[in-house]
């Protein structure tokens, strides 16, 4: 019988096989090294201003067309308009169905002072309300698709926007009084950003990205004043506090990734010498004075 020769291992060549796989993984496995960039928060006072007119289909349907107007910087120049169509079904006095289309017109700044970009919006609603004496309670989860048909980097953002809003609703009524205090909070969920996996593609155009990423981009508070001015008429007064989240990479139209540079224009690598490709945090704090007026017929 041939006896079993046993080898001892010692620390030194753990040692020297563990650098051994690193060296190996990291050789062939594709890594994509990345420097995080937070940009300065910004601050600005936009404004907002809408007209509903809204009709009573049956006793639990009902139709919406809407039109408003946005400024921003300040109330220095004109942001954006939005047309919108929507369909609401109350399936229950806890329940309600919505369906809306948005044609959406945005100013660009870097075009001619009249140059406008347009878009298409859709969104479906589920919204639960709830009743607690004077207060009344509702959940409203949206679900939203924004399309930009015009000429755009898609390794920057995707044709196809996808997300998320959550709101929770609380109002105050008074008998006998037509004013109804308020107070909504909104979280936004990117569903679809951009991310990629590797700085350039592998072998066909675009492989290297995916659209997967997830995040909450938005954080709303929304103190407001509803005013029943008559049985057909009413006027919301409202502000909207919105801490906005993005992120973002610097891409080429062909997919590829800019790398990081200095003040000086020289790219800056980590320490293994990789270059390294920035993602830009942008965060900012936008609050605006709205005014909405429906009319019911």
């Amino acid at each position: 019988m041939i006896p079993l020769l046993k080898k001892e291992i010692s620390i030194a060549d753990m040692t020297r096989h563990f650098k051994f796989l690193l060296t190996l993984t990291i050789v062939l496995v594709p890594s994509l090294a990345q420097a995080q960039v937070y940009e300065e928060t910004d601050y600005d006072f936009r404004s907002r201003f809408s007209l509903e007119l809204e009709k009573k289909l049956s006793n639990n349907l009902k139709m919406k067309v809407s039109e408003e107007f946005r400024m921003k910087d300040n109330l220095s120049i004109a942001d954006r308009s939005y047309t919108s169509l929507c369909v609401e079904y109350k399936t229950c006095p806890y329940l309600k169905l919505g369906a809306a289309y948005t044609f959406m017109a945005l100013h660009k700044l870097e075009q001619d002072s009249w140059m406008w970009e347009v878009r298409h919006r859709a969104n479906i609603d589920l919204t639960g309300m709830y009743s607690l004496g004077r207060f009344k309670f509702s959940l409203r989860e949206r679900l939203q698709l924004t399309h930009r048909p015009s000429e755009m980097n898609i390794y920057q953002n995707p044709r196809n926007e996808l997300v998320l809003k959550s709101r929770l609703k609380v109002s105050y009524s008074t008998p006998g009084s037509p004013v109804k205090p308020y107070f909504a909070t909104e979280l936004r969920n990117t569903l679809n950003a951009v991310r990629f996996i590797s700085p350039d593609f592998i072998s066909v155009q675009g492989d290297n990205i995916e659209y997967n990423d997830v995040y909450i981009s938005r954080l709303r508070f929304q103190p407001g004043l509803e005013w029943k001015l008559s049985k057909r008429n009413s006027v919301d007064f409202f502000l909207l506090a919105d801490h906005t989240f993005k992120k973002s990479y610097d891409a080429k139209k062909d997919g590829t990734l800019k790398p990081l540079k200095d003040s000086a224009g020289v790219p800056v690598t980590d320490s293994f010498g990789n270059p390294l490709y920035c993602i830009f945090f942008e965060n900012a704090w936008h609050f605006s004075l709205g005014i909405s007026y429906t009319y019911e017929f």
